[in-house]
């Protein structure tokens, strides 16, 4: 094991960094290289997966017409375009914006080996000259258009809520044959991810450490996020009170089971590679490891992995630091939330109740949730006069940038290519439609959902999303 590992870290493999084999097992030491350069290492964890996922549906299409990725052209790309989207023969044809994201990978793979002068010519390239002498056209299809998002209503997420990870039923009774030993944990995750607009791998790796304080003033409560898990930019967050409320009960009770069960059970007393957190100041966490040696990392440094072997002291033994723990005591992979989700997708469905909800649709609700709010306090509810509202922007920013923010996207621009078609035509509805009435907080609730319902995006739970 310690051999293969030092081979691993001889060939510039990291712990869990995706790589790909020929089909018959053989390693292309070019194709390597790419996995192990800075162009791909830069890339997020999971922007990593999917296009190593995606680079091997490509290089397996010419595979299968006995042609070497370095004698692909552009007419090999094509024809994965027409495979991948218009093949009548083909049975799984994608849209527009899944194959930009394919192509994306590609692109990034040929232009980084073209560099590199392992291939003459670039096949990924922007234009390239259509078949019959067409001139120039581009390999982006001219349908790709940002991912249509989904988003919740408040009514909608706390029914999916209480009937898939608390276990009511729908009618918001007790389920009597209701077996789950995570109610607490899991409705407190996902009311995170509902007031805060985290990604699932920021929430699920989040530490104690990293959690507000309750002061009791204020709806929402800011901290930072390390940049090791908010895709390589640390940034500040908020969620709400309630939400960090709802940690501690879930800590206090059922976390806290969870770790003298696996303390009897000896669960922390071997663990190779664990650090135990002795302090904490300005500068990061002061860790000791299984040698006695005390160092300081800072929170910027440390990924998923780290924060997992990272524990902490307490009166009746060593604890994980990270928030989220399995029945073992030991800290859950945040991917685990999905397998979560979808159970109580089919608990749902099971009882009749036509709400589905992935963790990432909990990020776009809190998005579309502070955009609609945020606009409607710009146009109306705020009473400000053009020149006002044009101050306000200067000092605060515009809705947009305010968003971006709360997201953690590094341009607003990100922010607007996802959610503009959402809230495409929202201020012209509230010019034109909405009257004096519109200014209680039910009456604009209900406005903007009647006009998201529209869009066909919005899920308030009378038909499945």
């Amino acid at each position: 094991m310690d051999e293969l590992v030092a081979r691993q870290r001889s060939a510039g493999f990291g712990p869990g960094q995706p790589f790909l084999l020929r089909p018959d097992g053989a390693p292309d030491v070019d194709v390597l290289a790419f996995f192990t350069s800075a162009t791909f290492k830069l890339l997020s964890e999971q922007t990593q997966l999917s296009y190593a996922k995606d680079l091997r549906l490509f290089l397996s299409f010419l595979e299968s017409q006995g042609k070497s990725w370095r004698d692909a052209t552009a007419s090999d790309l094509l024809d994965l375009e027409y495979w991948r989207r218009r093949d009548p023969d083909n049975e799984h044809r994608v849209s527009g914006a899944k194959f930009s994201r394919e192509l994306a990978a590609c692109k990034k793979f040929f232009a980084w080996q073209h560099k590199r002068g392992v291939l003459a010519n670039d096949p990924a390239a922007d234009e390239v000259a259509s078949a019959g002498g067409g001139g120039l056209r581009s390999l982006r299809p001219r349908d790709a258009r940002p991912v249509r998002v989904k988003w919740l209503t408040p009514g909608a997420y706390q029914q999916w809520r209480d009937v898939g990870l608390a276990g009511r039923l729908p009618d918001g009774t007790a389920d009597r044959s209701w077996r789950g030993r995570n109610d607490g944990r899991s409705r407190a995750f996902a009311d995170l991810l509902w007031s805060s607009g985290l990604r699932l791998s920021e929430a699920g790796t989040l530490l104690g450490q990293e959690l507000p304080a309750v002061d009791g003033q204020g709806q929402f409560l800011r901290t930072r996020l390390g940049a090791g898990v908010a895709k390589g930019r640390g940034r500040d967050f908020w969620m709400s009170t309630s939400a960090r409320r709802q940690l501690e009960a879930y800590m206090a009770s059922t976390r806290a089971e969870a770790v003298s069960r696996a303390r009897r059970e000896g669960r922390y007393d071997d663990l190779s590679g664990a650090l135990v957190v002795v302090g904490q100041d300005r500068s990061g966490l002061r860790v000791r490891d299984g040698d006695g040696r005390v160092r300081t990392v800072t929170l910027d440094h440390l990924d998923w992995r780290d924060r997992a072997s990272l524990f902490v002291q307490e009166d009746g033994g060593l604890a994980p630091a990270m928030v989220f723990l399995g029945d073992s005591g030991l800290p859950m992979r945040y991917e685990s939330w999905e397998a979560v989700f979808a159970a109580a997708n089919r608990r749902c469905a099971r009882l009749g109740v036509s709400v589905s909800c992935y963790p990432h649709m909990l990020r776009h609700s809190f998005a579309l949730r502070m955009l609609v709010t945020l606009l409607h306090a710009f146009d109306r509810r705020m009473g400000l006069t053009p020149e006002e509202r044009r101050d306000y922007r200067m000092l605060f920013g515009d809705p947009w940038t305010l968003v971006q923010t709360l997201l953690g996207h590094t341009n607003p621009q990100t922010t607007r290519d996802i959610y503009l078609e959402p809230v495409s035509g929202l201020q012209v509805d509230l010019f034109l439609n909405a009257d004096d009435a519109t200014t209680g907080e039910q009456e604009f609730t209900d406005f903007v959902q009647r006009h998201l319902a529209a869009t066909g995006l919005v899920n308030d739970g009378g038909g499945a999303p």
